[in-house]
């Protein structure tokens, strides 16, 4: 009796822990992210969506790029290790990971610009209709690098061009990290929402969304880490 109290006491305090390690690490990435949440919320009264709201948008939305390689650290370690120092493994990975973060996130965030305003361009004009496959393409193409090149980043401290061709080589092998990703969010999305608890969302969703990342891409990782033999590459 006395071994299977201590074994449910210790589920029952892993699981506390996990749900508060969560809650402290989403909470962390949104404060790094006031200003994307203010601009979101000011473009949810302005009604219309414009050019010019695109680019504020996007620009309000830099330092989403190091706060999530932080979280994809931080969720990276808790799938390896089971136990995590929130304030002090994420504010690490966050200051270690900031420059390579930006430069990435920044670059998508100017090819995503791009091809919105070309679609909202080709939606605006009926006969260029069957051409905004072309940017709803590259939109497509650079989010799902961006499941790959953040994982990378988050682990490894490697060259730009070998983070780029590692990510597009996995792309290929494992575009079902991407699909699944963005099925999961549309999942708990809609479940927090039918079962009224849309005020938590917040709270727990991008947490958990990179959490499960970060398991889908344990494989890659360990493929990559034994690539560079742990020489090449330094592991975080």
């Amino acid at each position: 009796m006395s071994k299977k109290r201590e074994f449910n006491d210790g589920v029952i305090v892993k699981f506390f822990n996990y749900v508060w390690w969560f809650l402290l690490a989403n909470f962390y990435f949104w404060i790094l992210n006031i200003p994307f949440i203010f601009v979101v919320l000011g473009l949810t009264n302005y009604g219309t969506i414009d050019v010019y709201m695109i680019i504020i948008l996007m620009l309000s939305s830099i330092p989403i790029g190091p706060a999530l390689t932080a979280l994809l650290s931080l969720m990276g370690k808790l799938t390896r290790e089971g136990d995590i120092d929130v304030t002090k493994d994420f504010f690490k990975a966050y200051k270690v990971n900031f420059l390579d973060s930006v430069f990435f996130w920044t670059l998508g965030i100017i090819i995503l610009t791009l091809a919105w305003i070309e679609l909202l361009y080709f939606n605006n004009n009926l006969s260029l209709t069957l051409v905004k496959i072309i940017p709803m393409s590259i939109i497509s193409i650079c989010i799902a690098m961006w499941f790959h090149i953040f994982p990378i980043i988050s682990r490894f401290y490697l060259k730009k061009k070998e983070i780029f061709a590692l990510s597009l080589m996995y792309l290929a092998k494992k575009i079902y990290v991407c699909i699944i990703s963005i099925a999961a969010a549309f999942i708990i999305w809609n479940i927090f929402i039918k079962i009224k608890l849309i005020v938590i969302l917040p709270l727990f969703f991008v947490s958990t969304i990179c959490y499960l990342i970060m398991l889908m891409e344990k494989s890659m990782l360990l493929d990559i880490e034994k690539k560079y033999n742990n020489k090449d590459a330094e592991v975080q």
